[in-house]
């Protein structure tokens, strides 16, 4: 059996469109242009590519910038200081695992964080910054660093492909996947992530935390209007992950009623806990045909 992909070669080209005509002078942009917390020499992201000068050490500086020659010939812990990268970067982390492949209206929630990913991926590429990302499933794809456009191409054409059959082995959490996201970027580098949230708790935490401390990110919760609202539909018969059919009667109002409070309870305790954090937080309906006038997108200071 052959499953379309989640978003056509039209659609893509539409998109590319629509990243290229992003109002850059909008309030949501202009959040990219704020400095990150502590001491910052300019505008630019990143560490720095062209070694300068070393100075003495000081608490929080990362260990992979020790110099170690100076610090033997001083008997003081050194480390090396860098001339500024010019080039921003952004890194993009899309959920494709089986919570995102649910859909009531329009497309799947899957569907529409892929959009929002290639108008992300766009957006960077257009201004010159480099881009990578990784697709969150049971087999994660990772795409390093780039600049060349067709390389960029291949991380959204990989975001569009349909999502692969469902089995039975694992799929990664969230709280596997963060850790090592940080060990492979730069400084700087704007990180956002594209998901449900579905799994966030406690043990993403600390891994959230020490991205925050190197990094502006940006969290996307997709969404579908049915988990935030039931519609009134009669008598319906859902079943769970654990395989268990209930029986429900979406006629009854009370019924409605409740599970829209649980629902926005839930997603009102994921939206604090994530902005409590220090993340920029979007909440974003599969259905919205524009979310690029919701999330903020890449622009400026990469040429």
């Amino acid at each position: 059996m052959i499953f379309p992909p989640l978003l056509t070669e039209t659609e893509l080209q539409a998109l590319y469109q629509r990243a290229q005509h992003a109002a850059a002078d909008s309030s949501l942009q202009n959040l990219l242009e704020q400095r990150q917390a502590g001491d910052v020499a300019s505008r630019y992201r990143g560490a720095g590519l062209d070694y300068a000068e070393s100075r003495p050490y000081q608490a929080g500086d990362e260990p992979r910038f020790m110099h170690w020659s100076v610090t033997a010939r001083t008997g003081k812990p050194h480390v090396k200081q860098f001339r500024e990268e010019r080039r921003p970067a952004v890194f993009i982390l899309l959920d494709r695992r089986s919570n995102m492949r649910f859909g009531t209206r329009v497309r799947l929630k899957a569907a529409q964080a892929a959009r929002v990913a290639a108008l992300i991926a766009f957006a960077a590429a257009q201004n010159g910054w480099a881009v990578s990302g990784v697709t969150l499933e049971a087999q994660p794809h990772w795409f390093t660093a780039t600049t060349d456009t067709h390389a960029i191409w291949q991380f959204i054409y990989q975001c569009a492909t349909a999502c692969p059959p469902l089995t039975q082995a694992d799929e990664p959490t969230l709280a596997t996947l963060l850790p090592l996201i940080g060990a492979q970027l730069v400084r700087g580098t704007h990180l956002y992530l594209l998901s449900d949230f579905a799994d966030l708790d406690t043990a993403c935490e600390p891994h959230l935390l020490q991205l925050l401390s190197r990094h502006p990110l940006f969290t996307v919760q997709v969404l579908d209007t049915a988990e935030c609202e039931l519609p009134a539909t009669g008598r319906l018969t859902l079943q769970g992950r654990d395989g268990i059919a209930h029986l429900v009667n979406l006629a009854d109002n009370k019924v409605r009623e409740t599970f829209r409070q649980q629902a926005a309870a839930l997603h009102e305790a994921q939206e604090q806990r994530l902005r409590g954090w220090g993340c920029h937080y979007t909440r974003l309906l599969s259905e919205v045909e524009m979310p690029e006038t919701l999330v903020p997108l890449p622009h400026g200071m990469g040429n």
